[in-house]
């Protein structure tokens, strides 16, 4: 009989809850940061890519400082087989905690450095997400097929080597170095643009599935828009990019040269402090494969908001997979960010 985890439970009950009921509200005040969430795909044999996010950083002055101290938490239960036998297996738990640092060069230029903690486990989400898919209607059938609880990653080709992590494991992930270069700043009659140029560098163990073992370059365009939807009290913000994937240690048979990902959401202000946003994030294959999760191009949605404390920003945001087994089946992304060194 598998062990019961009630406070888990009651506080992702508690976050589910709030989540589903802010987009509703409406308030006066916008909140003085509209950027998106800095949440991606957290298909095990997706993010040892480290996919940029979309968040775009806060003006930094010559000299100052930013930090952002993340969590992310992706539930997997998929088992895909296809007529030419090439099977994938997920099914357990990963869990990405990352810190952020960015420094200021100057009013327009800043670099980042960005360094994940990787985990995978069997968890403890198993019997929640089961309750809440019940809940809505959904089927469970997909994760009744697993016993609760239980790790396995697995790529099982119908011929050749295989690739499989059936063991908890944690540790660094790979790091990834970029630089910010604002072209133009956000006001309530323009638009903001900025440039974001990036590498990922091989430092986490790709046989446990913490790095991909390959040196990654990104390029990306973000924006931040508080005029289009300006009639309904919203902000828009997008991000549009491209990866470029090294050689590397995780299915490199397979490896696509390029992926293409963008982001796109609106936010809205509850009150002085607290706003909601709704945020869809996409990217093309990572791999050449009929097999969806690892083949196909995916879409998650996330639901959330942010709100400002004395000393920075604390984001909530709960992710949902559109279309079966191309993203984790349900996840949850927390951030706290903050300037150091000065009062926001």
């Amino acid at each position: 009989m598998p062990l019961t985890r009630p406070a888990p439970r009651i506080v992702a009950n508690g976050i589910l809850y709030i989540a589903a009921c802010a987009l509703p509200w409406s308030g006066a005040a916008a909140a003085e940061d509209r950027s998106l969430f800095a949440t991606w795909d957290q298909n095990p044999f997706i993010q040892v890519h480290h996919l940029p996010g979309a968040q775009q950083l806060p003006a930094l002055g010559r000299g100052q400082w930013h930090a952002q101290v993340g969590y992310d938490l992706a539930s997997n239960a998929s088992d895909e087989t296809r007529p030419s036998g090439d099977r994938l297996v997920l099914d357990g738990e990963s869990h990405r905690t990352h810190l952020e640092l960015s420094h200021g060069l100057g009013e327009r230029l800043s670099l980042t450095l960005a360094v994940p903690f990787v985990a995978h486990t069997g968890g403890f989400l198993d019997g929640f997400i089961q309750e809440w898919h019940s809940l809505l209607g959904l089927s469970n059938r997909r994760r009744k097929a697993f016993d609760d609880d239980e790790l396995a990653f697995a790529f099982l080709p119908a011929e050749g080597p295989g690739f499989a992590v059936v063991e908890r494991s944690r540790g660094i992930g790979d790091l990834r170095l970029s630089a910010d270069w604002r072209l133009r700043p956000a006001t309530a009659e323009s638009r903001s643009l900025s440039l974001r140029g990036g590498i990922k560098l091989p430092t986490g163990d790709s046989a446990t599935l913490l790095g991909s073992g390959s040196t990654d370059f990104s390029l990306q365009v973000l924006s931040t828009d508080e005029v289009t939807l300006s009639r309904w009290g919203m902000t828009l913000g997008w991000m549009l990019g491209g990866l470029w994937l090294g050689p590397g240690e995780v299915l490199d048979d397979l490896r696509r040269d390029l992926v293409v990902f963008g982001s796109a959401g609106v936010s809205r202000p509850v009150s002085r402090r607290l706003g909601v946003r709704l945020q869809f994030d996409a990217h093309t294959p990572f791999y050449d494969s009929r097999l969806r999760a690892l083949g196909s191009s995916s879409v998650q949605a996330s639901i959330g908001g942010s709100l400002d404390l004395a000393h920075g920003r604390l984001d909530l945001a709960l992710t949902e997979n559109l279309f079966t087994d191309t993203t984790p089946d349900v996840g949850l992304h927390l951030a706290w960010r903050t300037r150091l060194g000065a009062r926001r």
